[in-house]
């Protein structure tokens, strides 16, 4: 208490108040009383106003306002009570607001209506189209959901609507006419096709004739003149029938050069006739060149062969086929013949007499079965039989003597076996055969040698060692093949009674039946016996697995035949609309159903589509013609953008100056109706545009915002000079000049900051008359007004000032209760009053307090 009575000063003692007598009103009569139930039984607006207005009670206020309903009694209602009666003034502005609010739904409305007229007028403009009545149709669906509307509004909704009926009116016109000539066009293409398919039966009826008087009889020359006039005649409206023309032309030529051929070689009939007399080759391979000749016509004129060419052709091709097989018979035998004579002379010279004597008599068997096919040999062949005959005599004669050395190389062979380094197959391979060749020599020898047998014998267990270990292992390899065989075995036993087949994941058990039968063949070599008897096993399994994809397979094979037929029947529709939708529809059921057979499922998949697409192709034009309205609705919006862009780009004057254009591009804008797809995009791009204007214009406002600021306060340094020169007694006509000076740069200056101009003009004006004293007073002052704004900002002090600030807010609380700056532009009005500072003083002041304003401005 003692530190505030410091702060404050003693408190003074109060006098007391003498009392004045107060003096007395004027009776008056009492008011006639009026109660609730006056204002429930009256109905009239000015009453009930005044009574809303000067009632003697809230509650009878209050009823009386709540029976108002016109808007004018509300209105001056409203405008007596704001300031008197809160409560009867809220329920008057809620009625008011009812009125308010219909206000803005009729405009709302109108609106609406005017943006309603505005499209039917834009596509008023429109060529009639596919989708011209359909956009029509949603605009006047759109019109009837509106209420009542102004008569201007009608008249101009009208006025559209009768140009839009009279464009449907005139395409509806130019349609009919063009149906007609499409009519006639159809009836000309179809007379063209006709001929074309006359033509192609012409063809086919030549064919059959049994004789050539039948055929010049039937006069085809003149049918084949008659539609190629038919042709000519629907040519002539000048249809895209090139390519018909084209094909009827060469069919025309190549039936008239059938016609030649058969007159010439004769019908196919009396082909076949010859065929089935004659034997003779000479004969047959003429009929063979006739046949290639009709056959190569038939295939120019793309047609199916005929069945008596096929009769014809499968008679030669049976003749030749015996023919062949019959020298492939010879062929075969004498290469046997020769095969054998080959091995008979190289056991011959090898010393093998059992063997040679073996192989010359089964030759003498096959020379006497060649006789049926060839009564001599070929040259070749027979001198390889005369050097084995030859040769086999020498062998008997040699044999005795020649035994034992060969025993004795076969034992070096053998031996020769051991230290060999090769694959142990190979190696079992050559050891038997060593064996076989020991045989043979032994079998002609009249005596047996026990001791190069038993030498024969051990080398023979010494180079086998190592295949006897390769074929332990191989047997070992075959037993773990066939337990994992039998484990795959039972594995798809457990898959067949455990899976799910009815919800099965087809893929997945195709997938299974690969994988098993791939597993199976890695599984190799097993045991014979015991891998035959589970390859049963297996087998039956597979059928299984596979009896079970069968039935899935032709099931989903009949489910998308249904869709075929459903598909076909579409494409027949009328309402192709309604067709495409259905359509989607089949194709999703088609993407549900599971595979079929490859090939099939391919076929079927082709079928559906060549229906699909003729129920997409009936909405195509119509599409087509959408997509061109899209795309000049899409490249509309990108040229509003790209011209917004370049304006982004241009300097500040010119973007003002073409404000209007802007302003015109963006209505434009906002009016197009864009397609689904390229909204996003388009909006994105033009709020971009838009927006680099908008940053354009803000940067040339922040930037001369900035500048005067700058202005200001480099004006307010030349005067701070002027006023030191003045202090110090400069030279007069000097001052004058720097004071004209000073007047002429305002003068140019034209943006300031608000409210400060004023101020710097009679800061110049109060220059004159500064004095020396007034710069130190001024200096103080203009600190202890950056403290202020320090204070105002919450910036701390610098220490040097720190004790000002603290005796600067000391006297505010003793004089005002602590109050503080709450804006910063009473402040710098100060400041610019304040002159004559020195500048070393001026530049630290400026400093703190420029950055308070920067601050102050940035908020």
């Amino acid at each position: 208490m003692k530190l505030l009575r410091k702060l404050f000063g003693a408190k003074s003692k109060v006098e007391p108040v003498k009392a004045i007598p107060l003096p007395v009103a004027e009776v008056k009569p009492p008011k006639p009383v009026i109660t609730l139930d006056a204002v429930e039984n009256t109905n009239d607006e000015q009453e009930l106003l005044k009574l809303a207005i000067d009632g003697a009670t809230s509650q009878l206020r209050q009823a009386a306002a709540e029976k108002l309903h016109t808007r004018e009694v509300l209105e001056q209602v409203a405008k007596a009570v704001k300031t008197k009666d809160k409560n009867v003034f809220k329920i008057v502005k809620t009625k008011l607001e009812t009125f308010k609010a219909e206000d803005a739904k009729l405009a709302e409305l109108e609106t609406t209506a005017q943006r309603i007229c505005e499209k039917l007028e834009r596509h008023s403009h429109l060529e009639a189209d596919a989708l011209f009545k359909a956009k029509l149709t949603v605009l006047q669906n759109e019109w009837a959901t509106l209420p009542s509307l102004s008569d201007a509004s009608q008249e101009r909704f009208n006025s559209a609507l009768t140009a839009c009926e009279a464009k449907i009116l005139a395409r509806a016109q130019a349609i009919a006419d063009e149906e007609e000539k499409q009519t006639l066009d159809q009836q000309a293409q179809q007379l063209a096709e006709e001929a074309l398919i006359s033509l192609k039966q012409l063809a086919t009826n030549i064919y059959r004739h049994a004789h050539i008087d039948d055929l010049l009889n039937a006069n085809y020359e003149l049918k084949i003149q008659e539609l190629s006039n038919a042709v000519r005649l629907a040519a002539n409206r000048q249809l895209p029938l090139d390519k018909l023309t084209k094909e009827f032309e060469y069919r025309k030529q190549q039936t008239l050069n059938l016609i030649d051929q058969i007159k010439t070689s004769g019908t196919i009939t009396q082909l076949n006739q010859t065929l089935e007399q004659t034997n003779d080759a000479d004969l047959i391979k003429q009929a063979q060149y006739k046949l290639q000749q009709f056959t190569k016509l038939a295939k120019d004129l793309g047609d199916d062969i005929p069945e008596a060419l096929e009769q014809a052709k499968t008679k030669i091709n049976a003749f030749f086929a015996e023919r062949n097989q019959a020298e492939q018979a010879t062929k075969n035998a004498l290469r046997e013949f020769n095969e054998l004579a080959r091995k008979g002379l190289w056991a011959a010279e090898q010393g093998f007499v059992r063997k040679a004597r073996a192989i010359q008599k089964e030759l003498q068997e096959k020379r006497e079965q060649l006789t049926s096919f060839t009564q001599e040999l070929p040259k070749a062949i027979q001198t390889k039989l005369d050097d084995f005959e030859a040769q086999l005599i020498k062998l008997g004669d040699w044999h005795e003597f020649a035994v034992t050395p060969k025993k004795e190389a076969l034992i070096e062979q053998m031996r020769a076996l051991a230290s060999n380094q090769i694959n142990p197959e190979t190696l079992a391979t050559r050891i038997h055969d060593l064996q076989d060749s020991w045989k043979e020599v032994s079998k002609g020898a009249q005596q047996q040698d026990d001791d190069l047998w038993q030498q024969f014998q051990q080398a023979s267990a010494i180079a086998y060692t190592p295949c006897k270990e390769f074929f332990e292992a191989q047997a070992a390899e075959r037993e773990a093949n066939l337990t994992k065989r039998r484990e795959l075995v039972s594995q798809l036993h457990q898959y067949l009674n455990g899976y799910d087949f009815a919800n099965a994941v087809w893929k997945d058990v195709e997938q299974t039946l690969k994988t098993a039968r791939a597993e199976w063949q890695n599984y190799w070599p097993v045991p014979r016996k015991a891998g035959n008897d589970l390859q049963k096993e297996f087998e039956g399994l597979m059928e299984q697995l596979f009896g079970k994809i069968t039935h899935e397979h032709e099931t989903n094979k009949t489910a998308k035949q249904q869709l075929i037929e459903q598909a076909e029947a579409l494409s027949n529709s009328e309402d192709s609309r309604t067709a495409a939708e259905q359509i989607k529809l089949l194709q999703g059921q088609w993407k549900i159903i599971g595979k079929s057979w490859p090939r099939e499922d391919h076929q079927l998949w082709q079928e559906f589509r060549k229906h699909c697409d003729a129920v997409f192709a009936k909405r195509s034009e119509a599409f087509e013609a959408a997509k061109e309205q899209r795309q000049a609705i899409t490249t509309r919006a990108e040229e509003i953008i790209a011209r917004l862009n370049q304006l982004a780009e241009q300097s500040l004057e010119q973007i003002n100056n073409a404000k209007d254009e802007i302003e015109s591009l963006k209505n434009e804008f906002s009016a197009l109706v864009l397609p689904k797809e390229a909204t996003k995009s388009a909006q994105q791009k033009f709020t971009n545009s838009l927006n680099a204007i908008a940053a354009k214009r803000d940067s040339a406002r922040h930037q001369a915002e900035a500048q005067r600021w700058v202005d200001l306060f480099n004006i307010l340094d030349a005067i701070r000079a002027y006023e030191v020169e003045v202090i110090s007694n400069a030279n007069t006509e000097r001052l004058a000049t720097q004071k004209a000076e000073l007047e002429n740069r305002i003068d140019t200056i034209s943006r300031w900051p608000a409210g400060t101009l004023n101020a710097v003009q009679q800061r110049l004006a109060k220059a004159d008359a500064i004095q020396a004293s007034d710069q130190a007073h001024n200096a103080n002052l203009l600190r202890i007004l950056t403290i202020r704004a320090e204070i105002f900002a919450g910036v701390d002090t610098p220490e040097s000032d720190k004790p000002l600030r603290m005796n600067y807010q000391v006297q505010q609380l003793q004089q005002g209760l602590g109050q503080r700056d709450s804006q910063f532009e009473p402040l710098l009005i100060e400041w610019i009053g304040l002159g004559g500072v020195t500048g070393e003083t001026y530049s630290s002041l400026f400093a703190r307090f420029n950055q308070i304003r920067q601050q102050s401005v940035n908020k």
